[in-house]
């Protein structure tokens, strides 16, 4: 009975939490380039599973440390904070992965150009398939990065 309780209670303040940096990103006003991409598997973001398919990616809230990514063919999305990251190129627009087997996780998101990259915090999950990993291959090849590019809007 505890644990439903507790369990409710966290939905309601991931809801709440969702809605006001929702509300805060619209009230902001500043809203920066959206991002529009292709993404041909199954990922994950933070502790949800998105379909393949065509999504919108763009910084949310005051400070824009949060990511906000939408499915344009299907109600799948995410918010999830950020960490900047300084660009070491000027590569193009991109959606950064990491692939574990048959598995992504969104790991990064760049504007392209000189533009300020966006870093996510590891997931529980993907921690433990990195763990997995690193004992069953010795050799320290923990994934595979895959790149997407992606249009600026």
């Amino acid at each position: 009975m505890a644990r439903q309780i507790a369990k409710g209670l966290t939905m309601l303040m991931l809801l709440l939490t969702m809605a006001l940096v929702t509300a805060v990103a619209t009230a902001n006003g500043q809203s920066q380039h959206k991002l529009n991409a292709r993404i041909p598997f199954e990922f994950i973001v933070g502790d949800k599973m998105l379909a393949a398919g065509q999504y919108e990616v763009n910084a949310v809230g005051i400070t824009q440390e949060a990511l906000a990514i939408r499915g344009r063919e299907s109600n799948d999305g995410a918010i999830r904070l950020t960490m900047t990251k300084e660009p070491k190129d000027n590569r193009p627009a991109r959606l950064v992965f990491h692939r574990y087997g048959n598995t992504y996780f969104l790991s990064e998101v760049w504007e392209g150009g000189d533009g300020v990259g966006r870093q996510l915090k590891e997931s529980a999950q993907e921690k433990g398939m990195k763990r997995e990993l690193s004992v069953i291959a010795r050799n320290g090849a923990h994934y595979e990065e895959v790149v997407i590019l992606a249009n600026v809007r």
